[in-house]
């Protein structure tokens, strides 16, 4: 069988999406070819089976142009795809489902957040099947939604059974983009109190803004931290890409994710996958997560109390297993390539 994917971008440099490159190299395994139409191109490395095609917003071609393109490769490619995946996007599904009912082809959509809009309202009448991370991830009753978990790669995000402790220094991370709603103010004021009460600990932040309103909102964290006096102990390393994480989590005791986005934080996942000690107060995370573990993320003195409380104990087997159970890139991509072959 054969399957072609919409997406953004295929990218293993994107900060959002690289980690869809991984998922795309899997679900090759399981088709026979795969072809992948993207907005834009950069570094990546697929089997022999998939082929890449954009649409051209990596060569400045108009959204006309690229819509255009779109439905070109849609019907010159029609006898090279039986099944169509969009990643993401509900409105690809929007524009390309009456094409795909012409030419008989069923349509999937993979959706992970808490907004809900007219495409994806109209993405749900019009999509064959949608696949989702958590009950959170797509928040419109439908028979047709299944939940297939967030697609963690468990052999690459894994335990390190060497010890990450560096003089005594209590390592603390946080992985995600720079933006409001992930409340990394709490965690420097949480900082402020750990520093004042002369713990020895260190925090590494790793991201950076998306979007332009977010910049002036890194540069307040920056200053925040330095009118604080924490420029010794926290470090803004901007951009990671996604394979390259593992060795963050697993030199690292405590991971911190103070953000409201709704649905679950993939980094969330990965940090437990790495057997990592995890604090949270993601709306998705706190319904799976031991109540030692979970905060209201808006509290700095709740937040020093608990990092201190679970500073000497280990959750990381416990967590671990939870991932591989529910949120394992091999079970996802099962689950996904046996409802799509299964029309």
């Amino acid at each position: 069988m054969r399957l072609l994917i919409i997406t953004k971008t295929v990218d293993v440099n994107d900060q959002l999406l690289g980690f869809s490159v991984n998922w795309f190299r899997h679900l090759a395994g399981k088709f026979d070819f795969v072809t992948i139409l993207c907005l834009e191109k950069g570094e990546f490395n697929l089997p022999d089976n998939v082929r890449v095609i954009s649409l051209g917003k990596d060569r400045r071609y108009s959204k006309i142009r690229q819509l255009f393109t779109f439905y070109l490769l849609l019907f010159t490619l029609r006898k090279q795809y039986d099944a169509v995946f969009s990643f993401m996007n509900a409105i690809w599904i929007v524009f390309g489902a009456w094409l795909w009912r012409l030419l008989n082809k069923k349509a999937y959509l993979w959706y992970a957040h808490k907004t809900i809009t007219w495409k994806h309202r109209l993405a749900e009448k019009l999509a064959d099947g949608i696949f989702t991370s958590t009950s959170e991830g797509f928040r419109i009753k439908s028979k047709k939604v299944m939940v297939v978990g967030q697609g963690i790669d468990t052999e690459l995000f894994k335990t390190n059974h060497q010890s990450p402790i560096t003089n005594h220094q209590l390592r603390i991370l946080s992985v995600g983009r720079i933006a409001l709603v992930k409340n990394y103010e709490v965690l420097i004021r949480a900082a402020k109190i750990l520093h004042d009460e002369g713990i020895n600990f260190h925090i590494t932040m790793i991201g950076e803004p998306v979007f332009k309103k977010d910049i002036e909102h890194e540069q307040n964290l920056r200053k925040m931290v330095l009118e604080t006096g924490l420029g010794g102990r926290i470090s803004f390393i901007g951009k990671i890409v996604n394979e390259k994480l593992p060795q963050y989590y697993q030199s690292s005791h405590i991971f911190v994710n103070l953000g409201k986005t709704g649905s679950l934080d993939k980094t969330i996942v990965e940090a437990m996958a790495c057997g990592l000690n995890v604090i949270s107060s993601n709306d998705a995370a706190v319904n799976f997560l031991p109540k030692d573990l979970v905060v209201s993320g808006s509290d700095p003195k709740e937040l020093a109390e608990k990092i201190k409380e679970i500073s000497g104990k280990d959750f990381g087997v416990e967590l671990r297993d939870y991932v591989i159970k529910n949120h394992s890139l091999v079970n996802l991509v099962e689950k996904i390539s046996f409802h799509i072959k299964s029309f």
